[in-house]
């Protein structure tokens, strides 16, 4: 059975990093906290700007196709 060989350029970057994270103090707190920042970012973005419009005023998948397919084709023929 063959080996599956990732090239040489692939795994000293993968090293590179591994090694990089793993000797790392201050930057794993940092880390941390750009990553809470995003999460906390995207789920207010997602819950208080992009309400989802559709399921609150369509009860079926079918009045919910026919909207976006109206919205879709009848505002390139208005143009």
């Amino acid at each position: 059975m063959k080996k599956f060989m990732v090239p040489s350029f692939f795994m000293s970057f993968y090293r590179l990093y591994r090694d990089g994270f793993q000797q790392m103090t201050v930057g794993r707190t940092l880390w941390k906290i750009i990553v809470i920042k995003l999460l906390v970012m995207f789920v207010v973005l997602k819950l208080f700007f992009f309400p989802n419009i559709l399921q609150t005023q369509f009860s079926t998948d079918q009045q919910r196709a026919e909207h976006v397919l109206m919205q879709l084709t009848g505002s390139a023929g208005n143009k």
